[in-house]
């Protein structure tokens, strides 16, 4: 299997694919589409994206997505199956497939974000197997899916009006484990949930109109352990990043001793000095 995206394009059809990545802007990840060309690219050229859209960030977060999945699996994925809940344009797919990922499963309830996964799946070598489809959170279960081995569930909590049912329905087709990740309200004692309005008109805001955030990584655990999962490390915790809002991550498990190689390597968010 290729590591990376691969192909012979010509200079036509590279600047072709180049034009084609630019409009299909703006672009929240940093995925490389054919060898050496990348949704970068998009950053390059002047943007005339409408501002309905709104503040769109962009990140590279290949090298980190990888770091993780070789903490939770030294040996590769080998085969497992992958669900990403909110995938955006597919990123942790793609990069899950490139350390052996098997049958691949994302969705989002974007439009624009399931245009552009597909999009970089028809370049890319290896997608077969991979499906992306616009779907809201709270509709997955008429899909009727087979558990996943592991569940991606980044960027989402935060932008349900009911988070604690919508991880239970990505934690029921969870069969090992659990990549989270979230907005947290900060200062705030660990524990809570804080509710609050959201606009639903920007890419980057969910679309019901209310959320909840959690206040730390205790409150996190406590409703994953609700959800079926025995084990727990926390990889990032950030307190206060803007004003009262922070970040947390937790990597959850349903199989005992999957974590434990991951702990032996770095020291629990919750237990070192804020990042």
């Amino acid at each position: 299997m290729a590591s990376r995206a691969t192909g012979n394009l010509t200079a036509v059809d590279r600047d072709r694919l180049r034009e084609e990545i630019i409009r299909l802007g703006p672009w929240h990840f940093d995925i490389e589409v054919a060898e050496g060309l990348s949704t970068r690219v998009s950053l390059e050229a002047p943007s005339d994206y409408p501002e309905s859209f709104g503040p769109v960030s962009f990140q590279d977060m290949r090298v980190q997505h990888r770091v993780h999945l070789k903490n939770l699996y030294p040996d590769r994925l080998d085969g497992r199956t992958v669900l990403d809940c909110a995938c955006n344009s597919g990123g942790y797919l793609f990069w899950s497939r490139e350390l052996g990922a098997g049958r691949c499963f994302g969705f989002d309830v974007r439009e624009h974000w399931i245009r552009q996964a597909r999009f970089i799946q028809q370049h890319r070598p290896d997608t077969d197997d991979m499906q992306f489809e616009v779907m809201d959170l709270y509709d997955l279960p008429k899909r009727g899916l087979e558990p996943f081995d592991l569940v991606i569930f980044k960027g989402l909590f935060y932008h349900l009006p009911d988070p604690i049912g919508g991880l239970r329905i990505a934690a029921d087709l969870t069969r090992e484990a659990m990549l989270f990740d979230t907005a947290t309200w900060s200062g705030l004692p660990d524990g809570l949930l804080a509710v609050d309005d959201e606009d639903n008109d920007f890419l980057m805001h969910g679309v019901h109109g209310l959320n909840w955030r959690p206040t730390g990584p205790g409150t996190v655990i406590r409703i994953l352990e609700w959800a079926g999962f025995v084990d727990f490390y926390v990889p990032r915790w950030v307190r206060s990043s803007h004003e009262n809002w922070g970040r947390v991550g937790v990597v959850a498990s349903k199989k005992p001793g999957l974590l434990d190689d991951w702990k032996d390597k770095e020291v629990d968010a919750r237990f070192r000095d804020e990042e």
